[in-house]
C-alpha cells in the first residue's frame, strides 16, 4: 500500500516527496480522475486501478476525520470510480494427481525439507489457507483430534479451517521428526514450520512467506509445473465448488462476498466446453 501511495503521488506530479509529506488533503476529484486515466493508458488492470483509488480514499477518510477536508470534498472524491473491466484469472487448478506427484517428490527427498514441504503443501491444499496464515500459525492453534486449524486471517479475523486426515498425517510426521531432533530436555518450537538451512540444519526460526513461495516453485519444477503458493488455495476452492457448491466453498474460504469465491473457480476451458456440448438438440 505504501508503494501504491508513493507511485500515486509521483504520478500526481509531486516527485521525490515522501508520502507522509504529500499534501493529500489538497487533492480534488479531478486529480483522481486523471490518475485513473493515466493508469489505464499505461495498461494497468482494472483491479490495480481500484487498488490505487481505494488507497487514496483511505487517506482522504483520515484527512476528513482530522478536519483537514470537508465532508463535501470527501464525498466528491469517493464518487470517483476506478473504471470497469476485468482480466482473465491467473493461476492454475492443481489436480489430485499433481498433488500426489508433489507428495511423491517430497517423500523421495531424504532431507528434513522433504517432510516439512509435504506438510506445508498438504495443509495449504487441504485447508485452502493463505501462505501468510500458514507461516503465522502456532502449534497451540492446531487441534489434531478435530482436524481443525485456528488462523488469523485478513482483517484481523480469527478463523477456523479444517483439513482432511491425510493432511494432518503429513503434519504429524513432520512435527514428530522435528521433536526427535531436539536435545533431551529442550522444549518444542511454538510454531509449525521451521526454516531449514544448508546441511539439513533445522533452525529454531519460523519459516517466511518468501520461503513458501520458493518451496512451491521448487517442488513444482520437480514435477514440471509452474506453481504459485496461492494455486493451492485456488485448487481447494475449485474442488469444493466441483464436488459441493459455491455456498459451501464461500464458507470454507471465509469470503465475505460470494462473487470473490466464484472468481476462484479455475475449471479449465475443456470442462466448460464439455458443459455446453451436453446441450444437444
Amino acid at each position: 500500500m505504501r508503494y501504491v501511495l508513493q507511485d500515486a503521488a509521483d504520478r500526481l506530479g509531486v516527485d521525490d516527496v515522501a508520502i507522509e509529506e504529500f499534501p493529500w488533503h489538497q487533492l480534488q476529484p479531478g486529480h483522481i480522475t486523471a490518475l485513473v486515466a493515466a493508469l489505464r493508458t499505461d495498461g494497468y488492470a482494472p483491479n490495480t486501478s481500484s487498488l490505487y483509488v481505494n488507497a487514496i480514499r483511505g487517506v482522504m477518510n483520515q484527512a476528513w476525520q482530522q478536519s483537514l477536508i470537508t465532508q463535501d470534498q470527501l464525498l466528491k472524491i469517493r464518487a470517483v470510480k476506478a473504471g470497469g473491466g476485468s482480466r482473465l484469472t491467473k493461476g492454475r487448478n492443481l489436480r489430485r494427481t499433481l498433488i500426489r506427484e508433489l507428495m511423491d517428490v517430497c517423500a523421495a527427498d531424504p532431507r528434513p525439507q522433504g517432510l516439512r514441504d509435504a506438510a506445508i503443501i498438504a495443509i495449504l491444499y487441504g485447508s485452502g489457507m493463505r501462505k501468510s496464515e500458514s507461516v503465522n500459525m502456532d502449534l497451540r492453534q492446531v487441534n489434531m483430534a478435530e482436524r481443525s486449524l485456528q488462523v488469523l486471517g485478513k482483517g484481523n479475523k480469527e478463523l477456523i479451517k479444517f483439513a482432511p486426515a491425510w493432511a494432518f498425517e503429513k503434519l504429524q510426521v513432520w512435527l514428530d521428526f522435528r521433536r526427535e531432533q531436539l536435545p533431551e530436555g529442550v522444549s518444542d518450537d511454538t510454531f509449525l514450520f521451521n526454516r531449514i538451512r544448508r546441511g539439513s540444519h533445522i533452525t529454531r526460526e519460523r519459516i517466511t512467506k518468501h520461503a513458501i513461495y520458493y518451496i512451491a516453485k521448487q517442488r513444482g519444477k520437480q514435477v514440471g509445473v509452474d506453481i504459485m503458493p496461492h494455486d493451492f488455495r485456488r485448487s481447494f476452492i475449485t474442488r469444493v465448488i466441483e464436488e459441493y457448491d459455491v455456498s459451501i466453498a464461500q464458507k470454507l474460504a471465509h469470503h465475505a462476498n460470494i462473487a470473490t469465491t466464484v472468481s476462484y473457480d479455475m475449471r479449465d476451458d475443456n470442462e466448460r466446453r464439455n458443459a455446453t456440448d451436453r446441450f444437444s438438440l
